[in-house]
């Protein structure tokens, strides 16, 4: 070695590409949306991204570990709502966990809710923090309308907490209705609001 030269520096691993990690994400709600938990594969995905697989699991162990991620991208649950109503906060929390105004996470949930089983069996084993997640921000959603006055407090916190989901579930499977913005709002003025004793606030001078 020359008295000049320097120690090569030890690699611990090449950096995230976050363009490429966008790509992947991406890329695997596509394939959620179009044919299932199913049709999420290390290589479908590799393939659909324009990526090596080897990168993929460089990146993630496991099909589940990738999507999970891509799930919390497109669908993340710390998401904060606050439009100064209960309907309204309501309707725009739902709108996105839904995925409505988003078509690639709006596609994968149309496919989560027709393959209802096998979607709740991957989430029990792989995330089952979502599912207590989200419902525990439908729940602040109905605290905060008690704390402001709008709303008593509950008889039933567990039926207002699960007659969107029931009911979209439902309509999808025995009607072939997809969710959508005009669908959550018309649950929510129609079941939720009355059983909460909600009542519309007289609009300001």
């Amino acid at each position: 070695m020359s008295p000049t030269a320097q120690p090569a520096t030890p690699t611990v691993g090449r950096p995230r590409d976050a363009a490429l990690d966008a790509n992947v994400l991406r890329a695997a709600m596509e394939l959620l949306g179009e044919g299932g938990i199913a049709a999420v594969t290390m290589e479908a995905v590799a393939q659909r991204a324009g990526a090596g697989k080897a990168s993929l699991y460089r990146r993630w162990k496991s099909k589940d570990e990738l999507l999970a991620d891509a799930l919390t991208l497109h669908s993340p649950i710390d998401v904060e709502v606050d439009t100064g109503s209960l309907r309204g906060d309501l309707i725009k929390l739902y709108e996105h966990y839904y995925g409505i105004g988003n078509h690639v996470m709006q596609a994968a949930m149309q496919e989560m809710l027709g393959n209802v089983r096998q979607h709740l069996a991957w989430t029990e084993k792989v995330a089952p923090e979502r599912l207590t997640a989200r419902r525990a921000k439908v729940r602040a959603l109905f605290e905060r309308a008690v704390a402001r006055g709008e709303i008593a407090p509950p008889a039933d916190m567990d039926l207002l907490l699960d007659l969107v989901p029931a009911m979209v579930l439902y309509r999808y499977n025995t009607r072939n209705q997809k969710v959508s913005r005009a669908s959550i709002a018309r649950f929510v003025d129609g079941a939720v609001l009355p059983l909460a004793g909600w009542q519309a606030r007289e609009p300001r001078p």
